[in-house]
């Protein structure tokens, strides 16, 4: 006897295949229908056959698109110079409708929003990071500066990332349906010219090249690379805030409060985020216990195995180079911690320096941190 058991599906399922089955279904027929209506064309392209073809070559969808090219190639060498004069036509088109969407005639052009304020942003950090790099003895009011500065970044940050996170899906699609098409012509003339400079390209390259030599795709090319910079880099961000988040248990509430502020600080500048790291944290748990425990405060340890941070770095396990190390007295909060080493001027070179991992140790009012490079 032989038992058989089905599995429940579900509606969402169902739609899905539906849907797929629908486009393509959809894109058959096209085929199909194009392909018929061209074969009845004897002695030339009638007038209906090429009001459609240049219609359909046009369209958005690009089964449409493509059907009308078969079209065209399937009446013959008699047909070809007319074909030829359909496909700049279909430029043109193309190309208009590129310009309309650069300049937001229909429709707001979100790269360009974000680029504005990228672009300020992006000048902005090329100022404030040197003054964050400037030793300034611990001057209250220089310190009190930096702080505004950092202020006036965040708000501008915000507001490139809030530019950043819109939906761009309409506007991909028809950006995406120009410049597809001008590709496809691309494509096609290369039938009348083997010497095109486009014959060598491939799709990737092909389409940077279409938008490179477009007055307007010029601008959206740049535009559109600084939008995915913004996106990538917020992604990035997430990613690391949620790894630090899940974080084993040796990982405080105290310690991811601190990566939170840091990383946030980092990024605000253009800096990566830092990653909380289990063996540094060790080294740096180690050298924060130590300090309370035996009473001094110091970069060097009394410890024997200990003296350098570098030394407790290797000890712990770590495996990757030190960058710095900060060590803070006088509070249980991240706040404070973060704020004391942004106040003095070695110590906020470490916390915007280089490294890509982070070890954070706390114990009681002693803190140490520790920044390195993991591969």
């Amino acid at each position: 006897m032989v038992f058989s058991r089905q599995f429940p599906v579900s509606d969402a399922y169902l739609r899905w295949r539906f849907q797929i089955m629908k486009r393509l279904l959809a894109r058959l027929v096209i085929g199909v229908v194009f392909t018929t209506f061209a074969a009845g064309q004897e002695g030339g392209a009638s007038v209906e056959f090429k009001r459609r073809a240049n219609q359909w070559m046009v369209s958005p969808d690009a089964a449409k698109r493509k059907a009308a090219y078969r079209s065209w190639l399937q009446l013959g060498k008699g047909g070809l110079a007319e074909y030829r004069q359909a496909l700049e036509t279909a430029a043109k088109y193309h190309s208009k409708r590129l310009d309309e969407l650069s300049r937001g005639r229909f429709s707001a052009n979100p790269y360009e929003a974000h680029q504005e304020q990228a672009k300020q942003l992006d000048e902005e950090r090329t100022r404030v990071m040197p003054l964050i790099k400037t030793d300034w003895k611990k001057d209250p009011a220089k310190v009190a500066m930096l702080r505004e500065e950092m202020s006036q970044l965040d708000k501008l940050w915000t507001r490139v990332n809030r530019l950043a996170a819109v939906d761009t899906k309409r506007f991909d699609a028809d950006l995406d349906a120009a410049v597809g098409g001008l590709m496809e012509v691309a494509r096609e003339q290369e039938r009348f010219d083997k010497e095109s400079d486009t014959a060598d390209l491939d799709d990737k390259d092909l389409r940077a090249h279409v938008l490179k030599n477009h007055v307007e795709g010029s601008f959206l090319l740049p535009q559109r690379e600084r939008f995915e910079a913004t996106r990538t880099a917020a992604a990035e961000l997430a990613k690391v805030e949620k790894e630090n988040a899940d974080a084993g248990r040796w990982a405080t509430a105290a310690m991811k409060s601190f990566a939170t502020l840091l990383n946030r600080e980092r990024c605000i500048t253009g800096l990566i985020p830092l990653r909380l790291e289990e063996k540094l944290h060790d080294a740096t748990q180690g050298h924060s216990e130590d300090m309370a425990r035996l009473g001094f405060f110091a970069h060097e340890s009394p410890v024997e195995g200990k003296k350098t941070p570098w030394d407790r770095a290797r000890l712990a396990g770590f495996e990757g180079h030190g960058a710095g190390e900060n060590i803070f007295m006088g509070s249980a909060s991240p706040n404070s911690a973060y704020n004391a080493w942004f106040g003095s001027d070695g110590h906020r070179f470490i916390m915007f320096g280089g490294g890509n991992v982070l070890g954070v140790g706390v114990s009681g009012v002693h803190w140490t941190m520790m920044t390195g490079n993991k591969s």
